[in-house]
């Protein structure tokens, strides 16, 4: 009987929290404060790959950046993300559990960006 009611516990969990909004941090190590948050559109292939949610997050601080926070379904389609993101010298992209970020900013020092983009990895 404990089984089962763990069981069920497990069950109803996962239920609810797969309807739990994506939301950004609202600040991050080094100072970064999140200036606003908003849904944002994805490219189509990421909708195949079973994209839940995305939110595109502006951020300001020692530079102003932005993070697109996208949600996958699963970890392996986050990591396929990476693979299939253009690269672009004025982004950084990661992937953690099932969700993949791409940050950037107009701000030409890219350690900086490689700062902000540590700080809200460390941070989701």
């Amino acid at each position: 009987m404990r089984l089962i009611i763990t069981v069920l516990a497990l069950i109803l969990s996962s239920c609810s929290s797969e309807n739990k909004p994506l939301q950004a941090p609202p600040g991050l190590e080094g100072g970064w404060k999140l200036a606003n948050a908003a849904p944002t559109s994805s490219p189509e292939w990421m909708q195949r790959l079973g994209l839940k949610q995305a939110i595109k997050a502006n951020y300001t601080g020692t530079i102003d950046a932005t993070a697109d926070i996208y949600e996958l379904r699963s970890d392996a389609a986050a990591l396929e993300c990476i693979q299939l993101w253009k690269n672009v010298k004025s982004e950084d992209r990661f992937y953690k559990r099932n969700l993949f970020v791409v940050v950037r900013s107009p701000h030409p020092n890219r350690e900086m960006l490689m700062d902000f983009s540590r700080a809200i990895q460390k941070s989701l």
